[in-house]
């Protein structure tokens, strides 16, 4: 058995009811605002909190970071200054950024939008103004990312988004250090769990887009598990068949069903899309740091904890990947 301070193993838990995930892996956070805000005095935290959740829940209306820090009860000046040292980009960078990050989230998964209301809904003037601002951050056309959320593949999504990622904080030597989403992502704790069979009541055919979901089905969406056949994970996302619905254990008429077996397993809680990919690809790259054989006849499962609107809007999940029960064994 592979040993990492960074990991946590509950062999010991062998034979876990899938009831019982809540009380097996800490929730690990993955915000870089909540990390960021981590040493300031709590006054001074709550300020920031309600800055950063006016950013983003205000992007139609065009505040400017000025207006944002008068409502929130902050001096610009200070604002400025200090929300400058912690995040290593001013009010406005972040600001530019989170607006890009979400017309690109709507453009990734919106089929319905057009490309003037996303961008309004962003905070842009025109559909004009979102493309100069995409060709300048990402080189890429407003339309060649819709077609990307069809045609694209997850790493290819991946690639995109990480060019709008929080910047890192330090330099070492002059090189520049991951950004802090990637950072964060490579000490998430990791637990080995192995899980009955399960079913799965399918209600919808899953493109990744849990905030439809949960606008969709509500609270309900809370607890619903997500299947993607691990062969599939590269192949476009039109070509990923994805299924996702309620889930029960020992398995009742479904129209699905998830095979027993060993799995890695972290809990996360993440605010953005990148963040969220993040997660999902430092897992993968664990199990292979670790030895640990994926099982490519079984599926990554996503099950949506909750979904919490307030500060950045954040997002807990539990993601689990197959492994090889007989390497299992060997180990």
């Amino acid at each position: 058995m592979h040993s990492d301070t960074h990991f946590h193993f509950a062999l010991s838990a062998m034979k876990q009811s899938p009831d019982s995930f809540d009380t097996l892996t800490a929730l690990y956070e993955l915000v870089p605002e909540s990390t960021l805000l981590a040493p300031l005095a709590d006054n001074v935290r709550k300020r920031f909190e309600m800055a950063l959740q006016l950013m983003h829940s205000t992007l139609s209306e065009r505040l400017t970071w000025e207006q944002i820090a008068s409502r929130s009860a902050i001096s610009p000046f200070h604002f400025h200054r200090q929300f400058t040292q912690l995040f290593n980009e001013t009010p406005g960078q972040y600001l530019h950024r989170i607006r890009l990050q979400y017309a690109i989230s709507q453009l990734l998964m919106s089929r319905n939008s057009t490309i003037t209301h996303i961008a309004l809904s962003s905070g842009y003037s025109s559909s004009q103004a979102l493309a100069k601002a995409l060709k300048r951050e990402t080189g890429y056309q407003a339309k060649q990312i819709k077609a990307l959320g069809q045609t694209g593949t997850p790493d290819e999504t991946i690639a995109l988004l990480s060019k709008l990622a929080h910047p890192s904080q330090h330099r070492t030597c002059e090189v520049i250090q991951p950004p802090i989403e990637q950072q964060l992502a490579s000490s998430m704790p990791c637990e080995l769990i192995w899980f009955p069979a399960r079913g799965i009541y399918t209600q919808t055919v899953h493109r990744g887009d849990w905030h439809s979901l949960f606008n969709q089905h509500g609270q309900q969406t809370a607890k619903m598990l997500c299947a993607t056949p691990v062969l599939e994970l590269d192949r476009p996302w039109h070509d990923i068949t994805s299924v996702t619905g309620k889930w029960r254990t020992p398995p009742e008429p479904n129209d699905h069903l998830i095979a027993e077996g060993y799995y890695l397993c972290t809990k996360v809680r993440v605010a953005s899309d990148i963040a969220y990919l993040n997660a999902l690809e430092s897992l993968f790259r664990q199990a292979e740091l670790l030895g640990y054989p994926l099982d490519n006849h079984g599926s990554l499962i996503e099950i949506l904890l909750d979904m919490d609107t307030r500060f950045t809007g954040t997002a807990s999940f539990h993601f689990q990947i197959p492994v090889q029960l007989a390497q299992m064994q060997d180990g």
